[in-house]
C-alpha cells in the first residue's frame, strides 16, 4: 500500500489529509488535520504577510512534514488556494517554504480550485444535477454542474471574514444579519446564470459555515445520527438556524457553545450568506458535504480515471474501500454479496420491497461481518457501528442506519426495539418489516458461503404454497452450506411466513 499526503495552504487554515491507497484507486484516510492560521486577511497596510503569521504558517506546515515521516508517506503535496496571491510577498513565502522543508508549493488558479470541489462533490453526494457551494473567510465558489460536465463556475472574492464585519456597524443582531444578507445578494446578483437555475439543480453546501448550520440544525432537532456528510437542510430547518441566530447577542470574541471553532460573528456571517445563495436560486432545501478542494485534489492523484468523468458507482466504490481495508475475507464478502442480491431477486415474489431496497442490501451484505475486526463475539454490534461510522457514498442517512440494522440483525431475536425508536424518525412506514426481510436474506447468502470457496454459484427458488424451494447451483460439494442454511428456516418463517427447504 502506498501514502500519500496533501497540506492544504488555505486563507484561514492550513490542513493536512493523509490517504493510503492501493493501486486500484481504493484508499481510506489515515489522517486529517486542520490548524487556523489567518494569511491572506491579516496582513499589513501595504498588502504584506505579517513576519508572525509566517512564522506560525511555517511552524504548522514543519509539524505536518514531521507527522508525514512518522506515518511513512512516500509522497507530499503542497498547495497554496488562490488567494494566496493577494499578497504581495507571497513568492517570498513559498519560497520559504521551499527552503526550509524541501518542498514545492503549487499555487492552484480559480479554474483549478472549482474543478477540484466538483471532483471532491460529484463523487461523494449522489446528486446528478447540483450547484456545489464553497464558503470561505475569504472567498465564495460556485459550481454548477450536471453528472459528468461543469456546466458554469463562479468565484466571488467575498468570504465570511469580509461579511461578518458588517455586525459590527449595526445596531442589533437582527439588523446586522439582514444587512450582511442583502449585501451577498448584490454580489450574487452579479452571477447570471445562478439567476437561471431550475428546479432540477440541487444545493450543496461545503465547508465550516455549511457544517456550523448543520451541525446547530442537528442539535435544535435532536437528530439521532452524528453525520454531517450527506444531512439534508431543508428549508424549515435552516429558518430554525436562522431565527435562533437573530435572538443572539454576536460578541465577535465568543464563540457558540458547541457548535463552531469559529468566532461567532463568522458563524453569523456564514449563516447569511447561506440564507442568501438559497433564496437568490430558490434552492427547498441542501445538502451537507464534508468533501471539498483537497478532497478533489487527492481523488486526481491516487485515482486518476476520475479526472476524466466522476464514479459511475460511487456506492460501488465506497464499499470497495471498505472492504479492501477492513476485511480479511474480500473474496468471500463479495461473493456473499452476490448471492445476496440473487435471492433479492428469486423472492421478490415473496418480500416484494422495491428496488430501492437493493442499496441497503448492497451496503449490509458487504459489511456485515466487519465489525469481527474488532471482535468476533460481538461482530453484530460492532458491525452496526462501523457501518455508521464508515465512508459509505451514494446513499441518503435512512439508507445508511437501515444497512446497520440489517447486518447487525442476523439473529432476529437479537433485534433492539429501543434502538430502532431512536432512528425512528428518519424511517418510513414499511422499513421495519423491510429491514428484517432482508436481514434474512443477508444470513442465508453469508451461510450459502460458509467454507468460503464459492462452492454455491447460483440459487433458484420455487415458491410452492406454503413451502419455498431453495435449489442450490454448486460447483463442488455444499453440503456445508446448505446444512448451515437449514438452520434458519425458522427464521424464515417468521418473517416471509413459509417453511423452507434448501437443496
Amino acid at each position: 500500500m502506498n501514502k500519500i499526503a496533501i497540506i492544504d495552504i488555505n486563507s484561514t487554515k492550513i490542513s493536512l489529509l493523509i490517504n493510503e491507497y492501493l493501486p486500484s484507486g481504493n484508499y481510506t484516510v489515515i489522517e486529517d488535520l486542520s490548524e487556523p492560521v489567518r494569511i491572506v486577511e491579516d496582513y499589513d497596510g501595504e498588502g504584506l504577510l505579517r513576519a508572525s503569521r509566517s512564522a506560525e504558517a511555517m511552524s504548522i506546515i514543519k509539524m505536518y512534514k514531521v507527522i508525514c515521516e512518522v506515518n511513512e508517506v512516500e509522497d507530499i503535496v503542497i498547495y497554496a488556494s488562490s488567494s494566496i496571491k493577494n499578497l504581495k510577498n507571497y513568492r517570498s513565502f513559498v519560497d520559504e517554504i521551499y527552503n526550509s522543508i524541501g518542498l514545492k508549493v503549487k499555487i492552484l488558479s480559480e479554474e483549478e480550485e472549482n474543478v477540484s470541489l466538483y471532483m471532491g462533490i460529484a463523487n461523494s453526494i449522489d446528486i446528478a444535477k447540483g450547484v456545489a457551494v464553497s464558503i470561505s473567510g475569504s472567498s465564495t465558489k460556485l459550481v454548477q454542474y450536471n453528472r459528468r460536465n461543469i456546466l458554469n463556475q463562479t468565484t466571488i472574492p467575498v468570504g465570511t471574514h469580509q461579511m461578518s464585519q458588517l455586525l459590527e456597524n449595526s445596531s442589533d443582531t437582527q439588523s446586522g444579519c439582514e444587512a450582511i444578507t442583502e449585501a451577498f445578494k448584490k454580489e450574487l446578483s452579479q452571477v447570471e446564470w445562478l439567476k437561471e437555475i431550475d428546479a432540477e439543480f440541487k444545493l450543496i453546501g461545503t465547508g465550516n459555515a455549511f457544517y456550523n448550520v448543520a451541525t446547530l440544525s442537528r442539535k435544535l432537532r435532536k437528530y439521532p445520527l452524528d453525520l454531517v456528510h450527506n444531512y439534508n437542510l431543508t428549508k424549515s430547518h435552516f429558518d430554525n438556524v436562522y431565527n435562533l441566530l437573530k435572538t443572539l447577542e454576536i460578541d465577535k470574541n465568543k464563540k457558540i457553545k458547541g457548535v463552531s471553532s469559529d468566532r461567532a460573528d463568522i458563524f453569523a456571517g456564514g449563516v447569511c450568506m447561506i440564507k442568501a445563495i438559497m433564496e437568490t436560486a430558490n434552492f427547498e432545501d441542501c445538502t451537507i458535504s464534508n468533501k471539498g478542494i483537497k478532497d478533489g485534489q487527492m481523488l486526481s492523484i491516487i485515482a486518476p480515471f476520475t479526472n476524466e468523468k466522476p464514479l459511475a458507482d460511487m456506492l460501488g466504490f465506497s464499499l470497495d474501500n471498505c472492504v479492501a481495508f477492513y476485511d480479511k475475507d474480500e473474496s468471500h464478502v463479495k461473493h456473499v454479496g452476490d448471492l445476496a442480491l440473487i435471492l433479492f431477486k428469486q423472492l421478490k415474489v415473496l418480500h416484494k420491497l422495491s428496488r430501492n431496497y437493493v442499496k441497503i442490501l448492497r451496503i449490509a451484505s458487504l459489511l456485515h461481518n466487519s465489525g469481527r475486526r474488532i471482535s468476533f463475539y460481538d461482530n453484530e454490534k460492532n458491525s452496526f457501528a462501523i457501518i455508521l461510522g464508515s465512508d459509505v457514498y451514494g446513499c441518503t442517512h435512512r439508507e445508511l442506519v437501515l444497512s446497520a440494522f440489517v447486518a447487525s440483525c442476523q439473529n432476529i431475536n437479537n433485534f433492539n426495539l429501543a434502538e430502532w425508536i431512536k432512528y425512528k424518525d428518519l424511517f418510513e412506514e414499511e422499513d421495519l418489516e423491510a429491514m428484517r426481510k432482508l436481514a434474512i436474506i443477508v444470513k442465508l447468502a453469508n451461510c450459502l458461503d460458509k467454507t468460503k470457496r464459492k462452492s454455491v454459484q447460483d440459487i433458484s427458488c420455487d415458491i410452492l404454497g406454503d413451502s419455498v424451494i431453495m435449489k442450490t447451483i454448486v460447483t463442488q460439494d455444499a453440503s456445508i452450506e446448505i446444512k448451515e442454511a437449514i438452520k434458519y428456516a425458522q427464521d424464515f418463517k417468521k418473517v416471509y411466513k413459509k417453511s423452507l427447504e434448501v437443496l
